[in-house]
């Protein structure tokens, strides 16, 4: 995959370079969220390994399962992460609970450390789709649209082989997230007052994102003639009504 740095043997794909600046990036979004919640700026540094890292290994799986006949081929696949391949609903799973446990060792409000980091999340997701771009993954169908992008033939599907240009569903929701996140901060000066609302609001607007993209994605799995990940967007945009709605008419001042 492409390289944005090479040292000898050793490379920096731009993959991990995009991750690596939405986590960062998130990281100085969240920092005056945290400060108005009294979340010490250690707590919220060593926040980001319990749930970047334990986010990571649920995406990997996540994605190992999407894709399990690929893998099952040849397993040694499964730990190269560089060539991509990270599932970001296993991701939000696996994050969830790194932080869950995070949040308890430090005694920290586990709702209000996720609505802090909510937004950053939207962020990173945002700024992580461009990966998908320079590994040539997670694109749609053919198409003739002036924005389509062109796919090289190792990486597109055997019934299009022939076809040059493909939807860019990575910009689509790369532009879908950076659009919610607009959204998700002007409202959270409303939302904040009550834990859990800021979380609830990100939810629905990542999943109603991720469930409409779906539609021109081939390459996810399917359960019952359904795209899996539709399935789990929907879940995830009930969990965050459900937040939502819980939090109504409920004020928490900041702790």
């Amino acid at each position: 995959m492409a390289a944005a740095v090479s040292l000898g043997p050793l490379a920096v794909h731009w993959y991990s370079v995009f991750i690596l600046a939405g986590a960062i990036a998130g990281y100085f979004l969240a920092k005056p969220e945290a400060r108005r919640f009294r979340i010490e700026p250690r707590a919220l540094q060593e926040s980001i390994f319990f749930g970047v890292i334990p986010g990571i290994i649920g995406a990997r799986l996540y994605h190992v399962l999407d894709e399990f006949g690929y893998y099952a081929a040849d397993p040694g696949r499964v730990l190269a992460i560089w060539n991509g391949g990270l599932g970001i609903l296993g991701g939000l799973a696996g994050g969830l609970l790194g932080l869950w446990y995070f949040a308890r060792r430090c005694r920290i409000s586990l709702l209000r450390l996720l609505d802090v980091w909510a937004p950053s999340v939207l962020l990173a997701q945002g700024i992580g789709r461009f990966g998908n771009w320079t590994n040539q993954e997670a694109f749609g169908p053919p198409t003739d649209l002036p924005w389509g992008v062109p796919i090289d033939p190792p990486h597109r599907p055997a019934e299009h082989a022939t076809s040059t240009h493909f939807h860019p569903t990575f910009f689509y929701e790369a532009a879908w997230d950076f659009l919610g996140l607009v959204a998700l901060l002007l409202l959270r000066p409303k939302l904040r007052a009550t834990p859990g609302r800021v979380l609830g609001a990100y939810l629905v607007v990542y999943a109603t994102g991720r469930f409409v993209v779906e539609f021109w994605r081939f390459d996810t799995a399917h359960v019952a003639g359904l795209p899996l990940a539709q399935l789990v967007a929907v879940a995830i945009a009930g969990t965050g009504i459900w937040l939502l709605a819980r939090g109504r008419g409920r004020t928490v001042t900041a702790s």
